[in-house]
């Protein structure tokens, strides 16, 4: 239900022989070409919107990250300290503010991408510290035996990123099989489809924190957060 106020590549394709994973992550040593979008073509797009939310936005999420992290509240892993959207859903404020701004991300990608009914599956804040980084992966699949086969969360359709700070080092978010490196910058939305097409990676934060909010959407209306 919608919170209330008061309840407020070289490019890799799909056929190819050999594992993408291991290839890009040889490859990822080299720094990809920064670039605005990527158009290979009509179902190969990649979002970068600069400024899409205003700096206190930003500062606000990050204090809400800083209020409501706690060792035993959030979840860790590679250099990442999260917090699940469902930690942040006992304020009616909060909730009521992180819905407004996923239903904002909604509606900007799905003109962008030309796509309909996505419902928001999942929501984040994330701060990657000093050390942290993300190997090469894709959101919807993992590449098994030669062949993409479905991962742990093949509901996601479309991953998107908003970048809440710029005072950090690294973290350059990388797309090697498109050849493209974006640098995040407070205020960006970054969006592109989860599968094996877009595998991704995150170069590791050589300085400071690197705060974000990512946001995953599902056409499957069984797996949304808020139903509408």
């Amino acid at each position: 239900m919608k919170p209330s106020r008061h309840r407020q590549r070289k490019q890799w394709r799909r056929g190819e022989t050999g594992d993408p994973l291991k290839a890009i992550s040889r490859r990822f040593r080299s720094q990809a070409t920064q670039s605005r979008f990527c158009h290979k073509n009509e179902s190969a797009r990649i979002l970068l919107d600069k400024n899409w939310l205003p700096s206190k936005d930003c500062e606000y999420l990050i204090s809400v990250y800083e209020i409501f992290w706690r060792p035993k509240v959030g979840q860790k892993y590679n250099g990442n300290k999260v917090i699940d959207h469902s930690v942040l859903i006992g304020d009616s404020e909060i909730e009521f503010y992180l819905w407004e701004l996923a239903e904002r991300m909604r509606n900007r990608i799905q003109k962008f991408f030309g796509v309909a009914d996505l419902f928001i599956e999942s929501l984040f804040l994330a701060a990657l510290l000093k050390g942290g980084f993300h190997e090469a992966h894709a959101d919807n699949e993992r590449y098994v035996r030669d062949k993409w086969v479905p991962n742990h969360t093949p509901q996601r359709d479309y991953t998107a990123i908003l970048y809440l700070n710029s005072d950090f080092g690294g973290g350059e978010l990388c797309f090697p099989q498109h050849n493209i490196s974006i640098s995040p910058n407070r205020g960006s939305l970054v969006a592109f489809p989860s599968s094996g097409n877009f595998i991704h990676t995150v170069h590791r934060v050589s300085r400071g924190i690197r705060y974000s909010m990512p946001v995953w959407f599902t056409k499957n209306k069984r797996f949304a957060v808020w139903a509408e």
